[in-house]
C-alpha cells in the first residue's frame, strides 16, 4: 500500500516576503538560487521578482539587475528588460551565458 503524499511544510510567510528578504542581503543571487532559497518554482519566482519590481518603485529600495553576459565573447545584456536568461548571444551566437543577478538596494 501506497503512504499518503506528504504535506509541505507550514509557511510562516508568503514567497514574495520571502523573496524580499532574501534579496536585501549583501550578496546577490541567480534565478536558481532564488528558487531553492524560498523553496518556489524558477516560473513563480519570475512572476514575484516582476512584481516586486514594480511594488519598490514606491518605496526608497530597488531591485537591482547585473545583466547576463555571454562567456564566449563577454556581451553584456545590459538593455534586456526580462528577468529570465537569454537564449543566446546576438553578437556571436553562442549559447554559454551566464545569469543575471538580482538584489535589493536603498536609493
Amino acid at each position: 500500500m501506497k503512504p499518503p503524499p506528504s504535506e509541505p511544510a507550514p509557511r510562516n510567510e508568503t514567497v514574495r516576503t520571502a523573496l524580499r528578504e532574501q534579496l536585501r542581503s549583501e550578496t546577490t543571487f541567480t534565478l536558481r538560487e532564488l528558487s531553492q532559497a524560498v523553496n518556489a518554482s524558477e516560473h513563480d519566482v519570475l512572476a514575484h521578482l516582476e512584481h516586486l519590481e514594480r511594488s519598490l518603485a514606491h518605496t526608497a529600495e530597488r531591485l537591482i539587475i547585473d545583466p547576463a553576459s555571454c562567456l564566449a565573447c563577454g556581451f553584456a545584456f545590459e538593455t534586456r528588460t526580462r528577468f529570465k536568461k537569454p537564449g543566446r548571444c546576438p553578437s556571436c551566437k553562442a549559447t554559454r551565458i551566464s545569469s543575471p543577478r538580482f538584489s535589493i538596494r536603498a536609493v
